[in-house]
């Protein structure tokens, strides 16, 4: 199923793996539990099913696949970082789940496909090559199993009221994030085009923050996170400390509300 580090798609975590991002992944799943709930409720599953959630980071979705395949099932979490594994394996110790394995390492085109759900969530956006990552996921899919993509599209992504640096920032930070900012407005045509997908499906799913909630505030966190590659492409230290000053103090404001960027949900099966 997997190979050490050596394919195309199977490039770094730009994002890191600090305990600020451990606990915002953590965070992050239990906002998008519901959805991922909705998405897995929809799937035809046999008994006893088989499933993996590619990318999985400290948690990902295998909790859920693990209620969901049920305690004659299996699930594997895979990820190509050892420090999102470890914390994968003490979620699942502390969780209890006794389904759940794990795996240190990357699907590729040539996997055997073992699994009837392969899933993957905010993998695809965070990727040079995600029709690589799709591609390889058909492979580790049974014929007439499922593959699952959830992924933001940043075209959603907004504050209101407007403020021209939040414009600005999330223009800079758009091309040095690491992959495609709008995967989510592609993923049925990934699911059809690069798996060969049939029955494809979608679904879309949107949060909004005001300035007592820490999402509120994430363009901001992810500007700090990327400050090298931003004065890499020769944008001025004091105009980007200008831009964030300016866009804290309006997010700070109570009448501030921000947009996330819409989370889109695509599923279909493999012929």
């Amino acid at each position: 199923m997997t190979r050490p580090a050596s394919a195309p798609h199977d490039s770094p975590y730009l994002l890191g793996a600090s305990s600020a991002e451990h606990r915002r992944l953590l965070a992050q799943g239990t906002l998008l539990r519901e959805a991922a709930q909705h998405l897995l409720g929809r799937l035809p599953l046999p008994a006893p099913a088989r499933a993996i959630d590619v990318g999985c980071g400290p948690l990902g979705i295998l909790d859920l696949l693990s209620d969901t395949v049920g305690p004659h099932g299996t699930v594997v979490g895979l990820d190509n970082n050892e420090q999102m594994i470890i914390w994968a394996r003490q979620s699942i110790a502390q969780l209890g789940l006794a389904n759940v394995t794990t795996t240190l390492g990357t699907l590729h085109g040539d996997s055997q496909p073992a699994f009837d759900l392969t899933h993957c969530r905010l993998l695809l956006i965070n990727s040079t090559d995600p029709a690589a990552i799709v591609a390889s996921m058909a492979a580790a899919t049974r014929p007439g199993g499922w593959i699952a993509v959830q992924e933001y599209d940043w075209a959603t992504w907004h504050c209101d009221p407007p403020h021209p640096a939040w414009d600005t920032l999330k223009t800079l930070l758009a091309p040095v994030f690491g992959g495609d900012v709008h995967i989510g407005a592609r993923l049925a045509s990934l699911l059809r085009d690069a798996a060969g997908c049939q029955d494809v499906h979608t679904a879309a799913h949107a949060h909004y923050w005001r300035a007592a909630n820490p999402c509120q505030r994430l363009l901001l966190h992810f500007v700090d996170l990327f400050d090298e590659r931003l004065r890499a492409c020769g944008i001025d230290p004091h105009t980007l400390a200008t831009l964030k000053r300016e866009l804290g103090g309006h997010l700070a404001r109570p009448a501030t509300v921000v947009r996330e960027s819409l989370l889109v949900q695509a599923w279909g099966r493999k012929p």
